[in-house]
């Protein structure tokens, strides 16, 4: 009974230390330390009884069950936490602005729905291929940004929305991916492609950046605006 106490404490000490930064799936979490445990029990207690009969085998289980749950919980949070993409330090911060789509007043949730999450847009970035801060014709670069639940709740279904601002030829913005959850005060990073035709003028383009819950609702929403350059010939 003490040898269990001693290793659900030293679980729940993993899994605190995990909340601060990005935990996996506490299910996989808590199922790789129960896993982990009972191998590590069971191969402590061969090693021990070899060697110093049944206490060393009592001792080298508890040991073992220790070793092997923080093991087993670390495999299970690596597995499943999310990926975090490196941000380059030669990405570009733009200029942003709030975008009038966070004036519209917000729906109220249809019975079954949860209420409007609170997520926050941060530290929108740009990176281009030759990092003169421009999209240049045929080149490929990116949109970085953060999206934060500064709710009480979890987020669920959240929704990265990347666009132009107006109809712009000859320049492509991935689809947008569904983020499954984020948990309240945790964030998210989340990178769109973008890509520039060969045809592509010079100019700007408007660019938003949005983040919808899964009501629909526009939680946040920020502009800002790029240059754009033709191919020189």
């Amino acid at each position: 009974m003490k040898r269990r106490i001693t290793v659900w404490a030293l679980s729940a000490l993993l899994l605190g230390g995990c909340a601060t930064g990005r935990m996996g799936n506490p299910g996989a979490i808590m199922g790789g330390a129960a896993i982990g445990g009972s191998l590590g029990s069971s191969i402590g207690g061969l090693i021990g009884d070899s060697n110093h009969g049944w206490h060393g085998g009592y001792r080298g289980s508890a040991i073992g069950n220790i070793i092997g749950t923080l093991a087993g919980a670390a495999i299970g949070n690596a597995l499943t936490a999310p990926r975090q993409e490196r941000v380059d330090d030669d990405t570009y911060a733009p200029r942003v602005r709030r975008s009038e789509r966070t004036d519209v007043t917000a729906p109220r949730p249809r019975q079954g729905q949860r209420p409007m999450a609170r997520l926050s847009l941060r530290n929108i970035r740009f990176i281009d291929d030759n990092r003169n801060q421009a999209i240049d014709a045929g080149e490929d670069s990116k949109i970085i940004f953060e999206i934060i639940n500064d709710g009480d709740h979890s987020a669920f279904n959240v929704i990265p929305i990347v666009e132009t601002v107006n109809k712009s030829r000859n320049l492509w913005i991935s689809q947008s991916v569904m983020i499954e959850r984020i948990e309240p005060g945790e964030g998210f990073r989340y990178t769109a492609s973008v890509h520039a035709g060969e045809k592509l003028k010079s100019g700007e383009v408007e660019l938003r950046v949005a983040v919808a819950d899964e009501n629909g609702t526009i939680a946040d929403a920020q502009e800002f605006t790029l240059p754009t350059r033709k191919k020189l010939d």
